[in-house]
């Protein structure tokens, strides 16, 4: 029994091919190409999705902060942070940090350099965080009980550690997207770069089969879901129902054309659908586990986040593109040139 094995269409760093059957794309996108997968693949497609998986890395932001502890007869307000006098009162000085991860996608390796393309929320850390002293007969304090000043941020991408801290090379809020870069000492050659175009969200329809790559909870994962447009979509907007966890953001979603056997990237997963729910909860230190036992100790409120499971916000491709066309300049003036993966953007 013969085995067809899909082709990816392959994307190097200076070279682009497309898929099988697709017009060229020179400034805008074509009308008549083959349309999407809306189907369970039939025949074999592991060895094309490892291929896929091996450019999908994890990224962790860490920022350090020096916090800034107040008492509350020091009566600390947003005049004393404007003329920096709140540091000779601080009551206690320590040192933090915290911590955020999603997924990244290695988009460009060449000349020692490689790029990531991820979410900005993953490597974007406020400034400053003000903590202010609890409510006083239901009536808000002014007074500020902690400032915490950011000293430094690093960002990290697993299999990367010896290239060191990676540089944000352009960001935006708005779109949630960022491009990573960083000049590595390590050999580029052995740095699997994404062998998929970037597709056309546009020309996704109700049903389309896409897969999603991430790593959820740090661990490289693979899951699949079906495509839900939305009403209005000038960018091509949709929403997926994969069933995604929290550490899938920033990752990649990959549809498959009808003809030609060739996946071509649609997305961007930007954020998993979740809502904080407010809790009663006994005291840490209480023994919960004699369940026969009524509870008599002090109650605490607390809050979890809930997982909206099938709800999952996706920056689509033809936003990814024209991120890369607002930023171009800046990312090719620090030396990195991503032309070979939106290549119709400068056509």
């Amino acid at each position: 029994m013969k085995i067809i094995v899909p082709v990816l269409c392959f994307v190097s760093f200076v070279l682009f091919s497309g898929c099988s059957g697709k017009k060229e794309i020179t400034g805008k996108l074509t009308v008549d190409q083959p349309t999407y997968s809306s189907g369970f693949p039939n025949d074999e497609v592991s060895a094309s999705l490892e291929q896929i998986t091996r450019s999908v890395k994890k990224v962790y932001s860490v920022s350090y902060y020096t916090t800034y502890k107040f008492r509350s007869d020091s009566k600390i307000t947003s005049f004393h942070l404007k003329n920096g006098s709140f540091k000779d009162v601080a009551w206690g000085i320590v040192s933090t940090s915290e911590t955020a991860f999603g997924s990244g996608t290695v988009v460009a390796a060449g000349h020692a350099r490689v790029a990531l393309l991820t979410c900005a929320h993953i490597v974007s850390s406020p400034d400053t965080l003000i903590t202010r002293f609890d409510p006083v007969d239901g009536i808000p304090s002014g007074y500020i009980r902690s400032i915490s000043i950011r000293e430094k941020q690093e960002n990290w991408v697993k299999d990367f550690s010896g290239c060191g801290s990676f540089t944000v090379l352009a960001s935006d809020e708005n779109t949630d997207l960022a491009i990573l870069g960083k000049n590595c000492e390590v050999p580029v050659d052995t740095i699997a770069t994404l062998t998929c175009p970037l597709g056309h969200s546009r020309e996704l329809r109700w049903g389309n089969f896409v897969y999603v790559f991430g790593f959820p909870m740090g661990n490289l994962v693979i899951t699949s879901g079906l495509v839900s447009p939305a009403p209005k979509r000038p960018m091509g907007e949709f929403s997926v129902d994969a069933l995604l966890n929290k550490g899938f953001s920033g990752g990649i979603l990959v549809a498959r054309r009808t003809t030609g056997n060739c996946f071509e990237m649609v997305g961007l997963v930007k954020t998993v659908s979740s809502s904080r729910e407010n809790m009663l909860r006994p005291d840490s230190g209480a023994n919960t586990d004699l369940d026969w036992i009524p509870y008599t100790g002090r109650i605490f409120t607390g809050n979890s986040d809930v997982i909206h499971y099938g709800l999952n916000a996706v920056v689509p491709s033809e936003v990814i593109a024209d991120f890369y066309r607002q930023h171009r300049t800046e990312i090719l003036q620090c030396g990195y040139n991503l032309d070979a993966f939106v290549k119709y953007v400068t056509n």
